[in-house]
């Protein structure tokens, strides 16, 4: 079976080239546990069991309760870790053993053993640990030459070869196949283009990836989608209704993507949560991630529920300094998926915009209203920005004239509902006019900075008059593009 393993191991590394070898470096040196618990964090978390912490003592009572975790191998490793609680540890490894008797058949059970390998090393004797070594080893070598297994797949595969180092021959050229090749085709690419934040599921198997790829092989696989990671991190906080979903666990934020479906979103809102801490846990120095670390500490949101109370304990750093929502930007825009959200204050009752893939939802009073057709709409007005609903099917001529409070000097101008990758051709006021291109989701935006150049500068405060019309590409036969004139 081993030397069935390595044949099938070394043809997926010669369809794979020398390149991956000459790249990067695949060998793990840290000790065990190397998934998620490194030293800081570990030390911090068994501080919080002395210390008897809120989010300690919340997974406690779910513990004391007898609750059936979803993930129950997981909190036992987890609990003999931070707790030295080795009944639950023994039950994890006891847990392991059935399954490496069975055969690992998915990436749930592949994950939670990588965990419990690593978790639980030292509790294993050495014939359990072989067992389960070697399931992890014939799991992962089967992925390999697939030729697409999906972020989970990616994430727990990559999990058990670092579990596995040091005891697995084959573990650093599995990396190299995976990272060199799974993750470079599959993940970066809906990294780059924000796809895999759609998802809360794949959004939380790159995360944790990359976290322990980032500490055992000091490289940072996420780092070809910061941009997108940014951006998703900056829209993220307005990207819920102002409204919440109460449960038996908690209150939840609702996630607007699920619009009115309160019970999928009842399901979803979980996993953004879980997504936020992993968001923090990879990055808690730059602005939009520090808003969204206060937004997660609000213990108001703390959930207590069986899936995710786990993750509250490990992820959330409850000593880590955070931005409050309340000072956070009222308008966000997001260049790389083409999508704005933003709200007229943090007290609610308060009124919300969503605009993402051509719909408009408008949340006020309680009622949500959503059209794709943009004619007659009114421009919405923020504390620094507008947002202009637009129709050029020929020409769009818009005026408005804000009042001093809307429009600050310094604001922004959002066009919506035009063809990504459109030109079109622009005069505001009586300037010159000049040509602008929709980026994703058909956007324009335009900036009303008062340091600006002269051409470019827009006082919102005085009533501005926007023209807007649609050009001809150069292919088209009928008639080339038309020049605009003063």
């Amino acid at each position: 079976m081993r030397a069935l393993r390595a044949a099938t191991l070394g043809c997926a590394l010669l369809c794979l080239g020398e390149a991956a070898f000459g790249q990067a470096e695949f060998r793990v040196y840290e000790d065990h546990p190397r998934l998620f618990l490194e030293s800081s964090r570990l030390q911090r978390l068994r501080n919080d069991v002395d210390r008897q912490s809120l989010r300690w003592r919340s997974l406690g009572d779910l513990v004391a309760a007898e609750t059936a975790f979803e993930e129950q191998p997981l909190v036992d490793a987890l609990r003999f870790q931070v707790a030295g609680a080795e009944t639950a540890g023994r039950a994890a490894v006891a847990w392991s053993q059935r399954l490496a008797e069975n055969g690992i058949g998915n990436a749930t059970d592949l994950r939670q053993a990588a965990l419990v390998y690593d978790w639980c090393y030292d509790l294993f004797d050495a014939s359990e640990r072989d067992a389960l070594r070697d399931a992890m080893a014939a799991a992962v070598s089967t992925l390999l030459p697939q030729a697409a297994l999906g972020a989970g797949l990616i994430r727990s595969a990559i999990l058990a070869s670092i579990a596995a180092a040091g005891d697995w021959d084959e573990s650093e050229a599995a990396l190299a196949i995976l990272l060199g090749t799974h993750w470079k085709t599959e993940v970066v690419p809906s990294l780059r283009d924000g796809s895999i934040s759609d998802d809360s599921e794949n959004l939380i198997a790159a995360l944790e990836a990359g976290l322990v790829v980032r500490h055992n092989l000091e490289s940072d696989p996420l780092q070809p989608g910061i941009d997108a990671l940014r951006s998703l991190a900056r829209c993220r906080l307005l990207s819920y209704y102002p409204q919440d979903i109460d449960t038996d666990s908690g209150r939840l934020r609702w996630p607007s993507r699920y619009g009115a479906n309160r019970q999928l979103a009842r399901q979803q809102a979980p996993l953004y949560r879980i997504a936020e801490m992993l968001l923090v846990a990879y990055e808690s120095n730059l602005p939009e991630f520090q808003f969204l670390q206060g937004w997660i500490r609000d213990e108001s949101y703390l959930q207590a529920s069986q899936l995710v109370a786990p993750y509250e304990f490990l992820w959330v750093n409850p000593y880590l300094p955070g931005l409050t929502a309340q000072s956070s930007p009222l308008l966000a825009h997001d260049p790389i998926r083409g999508r704005i959200f933003g709200r007229l204050g943090w007290d609610l009752p308060t009124t919300w915009l969503g605009y993402s893939e051509g719909l408009l939802e408008l949340l006020a009073n309680g009622e949500l209203s959503t059209t794709a057709s943009f004619r007659g709409l009114a421009p919405i007005y923020f504390p620094a920005a507008v947002v202009v609903p637009i129709t050029p099917q020929a020409k769009t001529v818009l005026s408005w004239e804000p009042s001093r409070e809307q429009a600050p000097e310094y604001a922004y101008i959002y066009l919506i509902g035009l063809q990504a990758g459109e030109t079109y051709g622009l005069k505001l006021g009586g300037r010159e006019a000049r040509l602008v291109q929709a980026g994703e989701g058909g956007i324009i935006v335009l900036q009303s900075d008062p340091n600006a150049k002269k051409r470019d500068r827009i006082d919102l405060r005085r009533r501005v008059r926007l023209e807007l019309r649609p050009t001809l590409k150069p292919t088209d036969p009928r008639r080339p593009p038309p020049t605009l004139r003063r």
